[in-house]
């Protein structure tokens, strides 16, 4: 019983860490393209999740072997698509930048050859429903590994803040401690003029 639940989570463990190797990421420069290409066959199921840090927009399209497109989502910030090629050849899936700052764009392309075992034409219901149950699970690890990337990026951000505030607040104590030292300077330089002190 234990054994069988630490290897559970073992293999889980694993599961995950795979699927995480298999996300890509790319910065994209502002107002720039970035094509990537899928080599499918007639029948092949092609399916794509993304999303970008802080969801800011980019425009996503899939093109098929002849470069007519197929899907196209504009001004985005995450999405996810799947197809079943109707030709052979290279297909393409872009990326679009339009804004004037760089986007990190983090996506997971699911290609034929993680299919193959599920790839006959006859197949049964049983396995119709094993496929879909299989696409629901590539959908959850993709969000959960973007979940993890957008942490990251999260825990970075805070503590970049932590750290400035940690410098504004020393620089605060050091200008606070300089003009009390100053005032008691001119407050005792005054009554040295005066005869006082």
């Amino acid at each position: 019983g234990n054994m069988l639940k630490h290897f559970a989570a073992v293999v889980l463990a694993l599961g995950m860490l795979a699927s995480y190797a298999a996300a890509y990421t790319t910065i994209m420069r502002p107002t720039t393209q970035e094509c990537y290409f899928e080599r499918l066959k007639t029948g092949n199921h092609f399916s794509i999740t993304f999303e970008t840090a802080g969801k800011l927009p980019v425009d996503f399209s899939l093109n098929d072997a002849h470069r007519n497109p197929i899907y196209s989502m504009p001004h985005t910030g995450e999405g996810s698509y799947s197809y079943t090629s109707t030709s052979d050849g290279r297909y393409s899936y872009c990326f679009k930048n339009n804004a004037p700052h760089e986007i990190v764009v983090n996506f997971n392309p699911h290609g034929p050859e993680e299919e193959t075992f599920l790839a006959s034409h006859d197949a049964t219901p049983a396995e119709n429903e094993v496929r879909k149950l299989s696409h629901n699970i590539e959908e959850v690890r993709d969000h959960f590994n973007f979940m993890l990337f957008r942490n990251e990026v999260h825990d970075q951000s805070v503590a970049d803040t932590q750290k400035r505030m940690f410098h504004w607040s020393v620089l605060q104590v050091m200008a606070l401690a300089g003009v009390c030292g100053w005032q008691i300077y001119y407050v005792r330089s005054l009554f040295k003029i005066r005869g006082v002190v």
